[in-house]
């Protein structure tokens, strides 16, 4: 319902979507948190393309199934194994066919990423790569070798993750959140959303999301389309001076 509102995007950069006619929205929504390096993340499409113009689209034998394997083994922190798929719903599939209680999708809440959600369980997981759902390979880790055996995924699709996940290594180092509570984030967010950086719930409740949202919505912010998931903070820097103030403002107001 909410997302019929958004009108034909034209194009999207950083942590902003543009319409035809020049429109500006903050995206909140960034893929339910894949995207938490903002559209258009730097190498990432170049990476794809260079395969592309290798021509080889197929999912044959390549280098960069080994290379996203250890790509993710750097993001985790340790050594473990990896098996691919060609993407998350067959990934989830294959592993709840082999655990009795796998891990709850990281989907349906905040996306986790490498080694938080492994620390989780001594179960294997899926991992989330930071790359849209559509182009994101199935990844599952586990600390203990599976019968499992690779899918042929597209050396496409393997390249631009194995890019993202590095991407995703120095974001994590670079980014700090910490200027956002030095703003006051913490003070208007008050009781009315919960934080967990870089995720924040509302807590108006399911009834009143939709007024939350349109409000939103005409100031030129998308918020996440489910009460249930949350939205995700762009990096303070990011976002200009302005942008901080109107959304600083409705969080306090809505």
């Amino acid at each position: 319902m909410m997302m019929k509102k958004i009108p034909e995007i034209n194009r999207a950069r950083g942590y902003f979507l543009y319409t035809a006619d020049g429109k500006r929205y903050l995206d909140m929504v960034l893929d339910r948190g894949r995207l938490i390096m903002g559209h258009r993340q730097k190498g990432y499409g170049q990476a794809m393309k260079n395969v592309i113009d290798k021509g080889i689209l197929p999912g044959f034998p390549s280098p960069y199934a080994h290379r996203l394997k250890q790509a993710v083994r750097r993001l985790v922190g340790s050594e473990c194994f990896v098996y691919l798929f060609k993407s998350e719903e067959k990934a989830w599939e294959v592993l709840g066919s082999i655990t009795p209680d796998p891990m709850n999708d990281p989907i349906k809440g905040s996306p986790v990423f490498g080694d938080e959600l492994l620390e989780l369980s001594e179960l294997p997981v899926v991992i989330s790569l930071p790359v849209p759902f559509a182009f994101a390979p199935g990844v599952v880790v586990s600390k203990t070798e599976l019968k499992l055996a690779d899918e042929p995924v597209s050396p496409v699709i393997l390249a631009g993750a194995v890019r993202a996940v590095y991407n995703l290594i120095a974001f994590q180092k670079e980014v700090n959140y910490s200027d956002w509570e030095k703003a006051g984030l913490i003070e208007a967010c008050g009781d009315k959303w919960r934080i967990e950086m870089p995720y924040i719930y509302p807590l108006c409740g399911p009834g009143r999301y939709k007024a939350v949202w349109d409000t939103f919505f005409e100031a030129g912010i998308i918020l996440s389309y489910d009460y249930d998931k949350p939205s995700v903070l762009p990096p303070y820097g990011e976002l200009s001076d302005g942008s901080r103030k109107k959304l600083l403002k409705l969080l306090s107001e809505c």
